[in-house]
């Protein structure tokens, strides 16, 4: 799945263990988005470099008298995969900058020859979702009730909650396939990363977990490592598939391409879960 890029890990984290003398704190989290981020992750299925996968708030727009954060996901495949399966994927949501809803969500998808180009329109007066496809030119309606979350829109709602500790869940909805799924973000326990370069960082390895298929496998579990900063970054986001573990890992330095060949990571926070 483009927003959360699936599974165990590549020799660019190295796993510190458990025990930390003098722990980080868990810092507040901002109050919003912070316009103009861009994070860049290097994607790799079974240790080997398959793309690049970007996550951004590319900026704060007016949409239907309301003021939102307009997000934009990609994922793109390398040469490599590309000659195989090439995908490149577009997500755009647009999240209410008050109360934090998406209002807007669109995905084009390029996946071998799979072809999607969709937009939903939450409308929260009428209490309607209106999707469209621009691919087959079909339309829907459905219900939602008082606030709706897009497959993207969840991801950076989670980043703003206060309160976030280990051994603490928290609970939402996502809205997908015309409906709407019980979202978990199980916070399971603390871990140093240290990423190439030497760039270390103290995150928070989070599992989310819903029933809806086309987010998490029932077969796969997934892990999402956040900063314990105030910008609550994803560090490390994996999940482990059916088809062999895909991960994606920060690129600190911004590029274009991975830092390093990846190796395999020895028993990782993910088999000792």
């Amino acid at each position: 799945m483009l927003l959360l890029f699936p599974s165990p890990v590549p020799a660019v984290t190295q796993n510190f263990g458990v025990k930390i003398r003098q722990p980080v704190p868990i810092e507040e989290p901002l109050p919003a988005l912070a316009v103009g981020e861009r994070l860049t992750f290097d994607v790799f299925w079974m240790g080997i470099p398959v793309g690049i996968g970007t996550l951004e708030v590319k900026e704060k727009v007016d949409v239907r008298g309301r003021q939102a954060f307009h997000v934009v996901a990609t994922a793109k495949t390398n040469d490599f995969l590309s000659a195989i399966y090439p995908v490149e994927d577009q997500v755009h949501s647009f999240i209410d900058a008050e109360r934090f809803c998406s209002l807007e969500f669109r995905k084009t998808l390029k996946e071998g020859r799979y072809r999607a180009d969709e937009s939903i329109v939450y409308d929260y007066a009428a209490k309607k979702g209106f999707y469209e496809s621009l691919h087959n030119n079909s339309k829907k309606e459905f219900d939602i009730g008082d606030c709706a979350h897009d497959i993207l829109s969840v991801f950076y709602w989670f980043r703003l909650q206060p309160g976030v500790e280990v051994g603490k869940s928290l609970r939402s909805a996502v809205n997908s396939e015309e409906k709407n799924w019980d979202l978990e973000f199980k916070v399971l326990k603390r871990e140093t990363k240290e990423l190439r370069g030497g760039v270390v960082i103290e995150t928070l390895q989070v599992e989310p977990k819903t029933r809806y298929k086309g987010i998490l496998y029932d077969r796969g579990r997934a892990w999402v490592y956040f900063s314990v900063d105030k910008a609550r970054q994803p560090v490390w986001i994996t999940i482990k598939t059916p088809f062999g573990p895909v991960a994606g890992v920060l690129n600190t330095k911004g590029g274009e391409g991975p830092v390093a060949a990846p190796a395999a990571e020895a028993p990782s926070a993910t088999s000792r879960i």
